[in-house]
C-alpha cells in the first residue's frame, strides 16, 4: 500500500495531526510528574495493541519483560505512556513472576479521558438551550488541569435538562447523547468536537472483500428506527398554545418498515409549526443502521473517520464507509487489523439494493430451475409391462 506516501499530501491540519501518527513509532515512559522520561526497550511486540472506538475507547495495552531499565520500573499506575505522540495514562499493571522471568501487563488510555478530574459543581437547574461549545465551556473553561477544547463544524441548538453537577467526562457524554452526530477526537489534552463534514477524510483507498479485506460482517439493525412522531406546542404566559398537537411523519419508511412511533416532540425554541415539523422530522431515524466489521489484511495505520469504498462484488454491495473504530498490532505486521465501519442511511440503502438484487436473481434462478425440471420430466419415458414405450409428462402411466 502506498497510503503513508500519498496522504501527506494533504494539508488539512486535522489529517496531517492523524498522520503524524504513521512516523512516530518510539514508545515512551514517563513519570506522572514529569521528573522522568525514558524510552521502553522492552515490549513484547506482538502483545501491543492500538484500540480506538469513536465516542468510547482509545487505549494502548501490552506486555513488557524486565530488563533492569528504568523504563521498565516506571511501568506502574497513573505514569505516562508516550506513543506516537499522545499520551496514555497506566490504569492497570499486573506483574507477574513465573520460572524466574518477570513481565507487566499494562492498559493505558487516552489522557484525554482523565478530564473526569474537573468537576463541575454548578448546576443549571431547568430545560436550557445549548450549543456544544456552551456545554464545554461549562466544563472545561478555568480548569486546573490543562485541557483545552475547540469545535470543528455545525451543530444546532439543542435543550439539556439540569446541566451540571458531575464531571467533564460527563459532560462530554451530554454532547454525545444530545449531538448523536458528534465526534470526539483528541490530541492529548485538547478535545476537539467534529461535526460528520470535518471529521470524515476521503482519501481514495478501498476496502475489497478477496482484495485486502476478509471476514467481513454486516450487522443489520432496525431497533432504533422512528418514523412517526407527535409534535406538541409549548404553553404560552396566558396558558394558551402556539398550534394544535399533530403528527408528523416519514411515509417512505413507514411503506419500507412500518410504523415506528417515537412519542412526543416538544421544544420551546420553536413557536412555528412549520420550524417544529422541520425540527421533529430533523430526529427521524427512517432506515435500519448498519455495523461493518472486518479484518483488514493491508498493514498500514488505520486512520479515524477515512471515508473509503467497500466493495463485496459477490453480492453487488458497493458503498462508501468510514472507519468508526480499529483494532490493530502496529509492531507485529503478522496480525492484521480488525475495523468496524458506519452506519447511515446511504449505507443502508446500498445494502437493500444489492438484496433486492440477490432476491431477484434468486427469484430468475428459481424459475429457471422449475422451467428446467418441467422440461426435463416432459421428456421422461418409461417403460410398461408390455414393453410398449410411453413418453410420460408429469402423470401417472395406466398400462393395460
Amino acid at each position: 500500500m502506498t497510503l503513508r506516501y500519498r496522504v501527506l499530501l494533504v494539508i488539512q491540519p486535522f489529517l496531517v495531526f492523524r498522520l503524524f501518527i504513521l512516523t512516530n513509532s518510539v514508545v515512551t515512559v514517563m513519570k506522572r510528574d514529569g521528573t522522568l522520561n525514558e524510552p521502553l526497550q522492552s515490549i513484547v511486540k506482538p502483545t501491543f495493541n492500538v484500540n480506538w472506538e469513536n465516542n468510547s475507547t482509545y487505549q494502548i495495552a501490552f506486555t513488557a519483560y524486565s530488563d533492569n531499565s528504568v523504563g521498565y520500573a516506571l511501568l506502574v499506575s497513573e505514569n505516562i505512556i508516550t506513543y506516537q505522540g499522545q499520551q496514555f495514562v497506566i490504569k492497570q499493571s499486573v506483574p507477574n513472576y513465573s520460572g524466574r522471568y518477570n513481565t507487566v501487563t499494562i492498559t493505558a488510555t487516552h489522557i484525554y479521558l482523565d478530564c473526569r478530574k474537573i468537576f463541575q459543581h454548578n448546576k443549571k437547574d431547568g430545560t436550557l438551550t445549548y450549543s456544544v461549545n456552551d456545554v464545554l465551556s461549562f466544563y472545561f473553561d478555568k480548569n486546573n488541569f490543562g485541557y483545552s477544547y475547540e469545535v470543528k463544524g455545525t451543530f444546532a441548538k439543542q435543550q439539556i435538562t439540569d446541566l451540571g453537577s458531575n464531571n467533564a467526562f460527563d459532560g462530554l457524554s451530554q454532547i454525545i447523547s444530545t449531538w448523536p452526530e458528534a465526534y470526539i477526537y483528541p490530541d492529548n489534552k485538547k478535545i476537539v468536537v467534529y461535526d460528520k463534514s470535518c471529521f470524515a477524510t476521503n482519501l481514495g483507498n478501498r476496502l475489497g472483500y478477496g482484495y485486502n479485506s476478509d471476514n467481513v460482517v454486516l450487522t443489520y439493525d432496525s431497533t432504533s428506527i422512528i418514523n412517526q412522531l407527535t409534535v406538541i406546542s409549548t404553553t404560552k404566559d396566558d396558558g394558551s398554545v402556539y398550534f394544535q398537537p399533530h403528527i408528523v411523519k416519514d411515509d417512505t419508511s413507514i411503506s419500507e418498515y412500518g410504523v415506528w412511533d417515537g412519542g412526543d416532540f416538544s421544544d420551546e425554541r420553536f413557536h412555528d409549526v412549520s420550524a417544529a415539523d422541520a425540527a421533529a422530522k430533523a430526529t427521524f431515524v427512517k432506515e435500519p443502521s448498519i455495523s461493518i466489521t472486518l479484518d483488514y489484511l493491508d498493514t498500514d495505520v488505520p486512520i479515524p473517520g477515512e471515508v473509503r469504498r467497500l466493495e463485496i462484488l459477490d453480492t453487488g454491495f458497493v458503498t462508501d464507509v468510514m472507519v468508526l473504530s480499529y483494532s490493530y498490532y502496529p509492531l507485529d505486521h503478522n496480525q492484521k487489523p480488525s475495523i468496524t465501519l458506519n452506519s447511515n442511511a446511504k449505507t443502508a440503502l446500498d445494502f437493500q439494493r444489492s438484496n433486492k438484487q440477490q432476491l431477484n436473481e434468486a427469484k430468475q434462478n428459481s424459475a429457471a430451475l422449475a422451467k428446467a425440471i418441467k422440461d426435463a420430466n416432459a421428456k421422461i419415458n418409461v417403460i410398461s409391462q408390455d414393453g410398449i414405450w410411453y413418453e410420460y409428462g408429469g402423470k401417472d402411466v395406466t398400462t393395460g
